[in-house]
């Protein structure tokens, strides 16, 4: 009996990734969405859960990030500049109810993506893939920070950091998504402590509250992981300047987006040390 082709070799999925990579969302979505409903509508549970369909689930899970990111952007795009017809219909019945569904519907495709990513972590885990466990971590940080979720962000970046910590002989683009989550922590933490001055970082589980970092550390951690940020990006820059490194357009990228994160998560930082304004 011949066996089950694996989705991952469906010309579909293959598609999908390009698409994803290329920052072509919602179509790179509606394929993977074929290709994650073949392999498993009416199929059995340990069919579903099959580890081999994490990075399935990833891909699927990061274009509905993508989608959610580009659905939310427009939308403020259209309140900041609305057209002549927008603001007719702004005051006329239904508009109202037409951008709430909106913003209902993104914040569906968020929740979907969290799950698809959130079971792409399990299955990773399940199969001794921690450095994909960790990027999946990054995901999901990143779509707690697009929510305003501060204390969700900061938990799952804080798993990030630890696998990096922990990790041995990281290549560029291992230490790239280290100093990444280092820095997204910083901000993170900075971002609670700027809402909540006085409040735990805490989240929920199983029902009940799990302080991730006390309220009197925050500022102070966020501190440290901005220098730990600055400090890691310099030494990169360093040695990569030292070796002569040739970098390609995609690596630059990276490296100019890390840079702006590391200098974000600096002035979060710096915000938070600086002394109040006297009252006036």
């Amino acid at each position: 009996m011949a066996s089950t082709p694996s989705p991952l070799s469906d010309p579909r999925y293959r598609a999908g990734v390009r698409l994803r990579r290329g920052g072509r969302f919602e179509a790179a979505a509606n394929l993977l969405a074929e290709v994650l409903t073949l392999a498993t509508e009416g199929a059995p549970d340990e069919r579903q859960l099959d580890p081999a369909l994490a990075p399935l689930y990833y891909e699927y899970g990061v274009a509905l990030v993508g989608v959610a990111r580009e659905a939310a952007a427009a939308e403020e795009d259209a309140e900041a500049a609305p057209s002549p017809k927008r603001r007719r219909l702004a005051g006329e019945a239904g508009g109202e109810e037409d951008a709430d569904a909106d913003d209902e519907e993104n914040a569906d495709d968020a929740a979907v993506a969290w799950q698809l990513v959130d079971q792409a972590r399990c299955l990773f885990l399940e199969a001794g893939d921690r450095a994909a466990a960790a990027r999946c971590a990054e995901q999901l940080a990143g779509l707690a920070v697009d929510q305003r979720k501060w204390a969700d962000a900061v938990a799952e970046f804080s798993l990030g950091v630890e696998f990096y910590d922990a990790a041995a002989d990281l290549d560029i683009e291992d230490r790239v998504h280290h100093l990444s989550c280092v820095a997204g922590l910083a901000a993170a933490l900075g971002a609670h402590f700027a809402e909540s001055p006085a409040a735990d970082v805490a989240v929920n589980v199983d029902g009940r509250p799990e302080v991730v970092v006390a309220a009197a550390e925050v500022a102070d951690r966020c501190a440290a992981h901005a220098r730990d940020a600055e400090r890691g990006l310099n030494a990169l820059l360093g040695e990569l300047a030292a070796a002569r490194a040739t970098l390609d357009a995609a690596r630059k990228r990276d490296l100019c987006a890390l840079a702006v994160e590391v200098s974000h998560a600096k002035e979060v930082a710096t915000g938070l040390a600086a002394p109040a304004p006297a009252p006036g």
